[in-house]
């Protein structure tokens, strides 16, 4: 998942430095993938909405990026761009928690 994610997470700042290129389509499934990669890491992570227990990603993000996804028309192009910015910072701490919690878990 890494070497993918580290390609998706290339791919959001390239779009994000040129959203007036980008169809609404284009914005709007950006937005989905976002998601999709946000949720896969949730579930590695083992988020449990429990605060204790959660994997640091909160739930407001993620529903914001889904709800995005179906009103991207609305978005100046750089409020896209703060929002793929955004979804980019969230990957990357994913990432970054996931990557921690496989360190523990072996024990290094």
């Amino acid at each position: 998942m890494s070497d993918c994610t580290a390609a998706f997470i290339l791919e959001l700042l390239q779009a994000a430095n040129e959203v007036p290129k980008l169809t609404m389509a284009e914005r709007a499934r950006l937005l989905q993938r976002a998601t999709a990669v946000i949720h896969d890491y949730r579930d590695e992570i083992n988020y449990s909405k429990i605060p204790a227990n959660d994997s640091g990603i909160p739930e407001e993000v993620v529903n914001f990026l889904i709800e995005g996804a179906g009103f991207v028309d609305e978005f100046s192009d750089s409020e896209f761009s703060e929002t793929i910015l955004q979804a980019t910072a969230v990957i990357r701490a994913a990432r970054i928690l996931l990557e921690e919690k496989r360190k523990i878990e072996l024990g290094e």
